[in-house]
Order: C-alpha cells, then structure tokens, then sequence
C-alpha cells in the first residue's frame, strides 16, 4: 500500500463531548466525569437488559409472564445501579463479596470515589432553597 492510497477502514467516530460554552475555561474534571457518567449508564443499561431477560427466563420456566409494568422495571434499574456501583466503587478491593456488605470497602484514595464525592457537593450547592 503506497502512501497515496486512502485508508479503506473507516477511523471510529470520536464520542460525542459534553456541551459548553467556547468562551468557558476548560474544565478537565467536568470532561472525566462526563464520560465517567457515560460509561456508569451504559455499565446499567447492560446489567438492566440482563436482568430483564432473567425475569424472562424465570416466568418462562414457571410457565407465567414475566411482569413488565413500571414498578418491574423500574426495580431493576435500582438493583442494575447498585449493582454496577458496588462493582465500581469496589473495583480495588478483592476481599468484596456483592452478597456480604461487611466487605464493602471502596479505597478512600480512589480517584472515581473524589470524583463522586465532589459531583454530589456541586449537586447539593446547586441545588433550588426550599
């Protein structure tokens, strides 16, 4: 292949960057936890999909239908988040077992720990006075 023949893969698609202003400094920390947000929501929309075909499998198994009303789903989007939170949060410790929270032990120096730790101070300060 010379030099002058184009490539014939196409390049992937650069993620899509969070909105701003051009005129704003730019805010690495607000970048990281864009994509940190990114990457936890899509880690829960999978584990969502997961346990939604389980509930399928189990109502199939028992010969009933599996409830698909907002109360269903809407519990395992909460186990879903805390699964994937557990998980994260707990990425560093191996002693962590999921089903004894005795072992949940996120490390006080991680850096994703900071990171959610200073998103919920921005959240609590910009929150509406009652």
């Amino acid at each position: 292949m010379s030099i002058d023949t184009p490539a014939t893969t196409a390049r992937p698609l650069a993620p899509a960057l969070p909105p701003g202003n051009p005129g704003e400094a730019f805010d690495e920390r607000a970048l990281l936890a864009h994509y940190v947000l990114r990457d936890f929501e899509n880690a829960v929309a999978e584990v969502e999909q997961t346990l939604r075909a389980a509930d399928a499998d189990m109502a199939e198994a028992a010969g009933t239908s599996a409830p698909d009303d907002e109360a269903a789903a809407q519990r395992r989007l909460e186990i879903a988040r805390g699964i994937v939170t557990g998980a994260w949060l707990n990425r560093n410790n191996p002693d962590w077992d999921p089903a004894n929270p005795e072992t949940h032990r996120p490390d006080p120096n991680d850096p994703l720990l900071a990171l959610l730790k200073d998103m919920a101070a921005k959240d609590v300060a910009n929150a509406p006075a009652d």
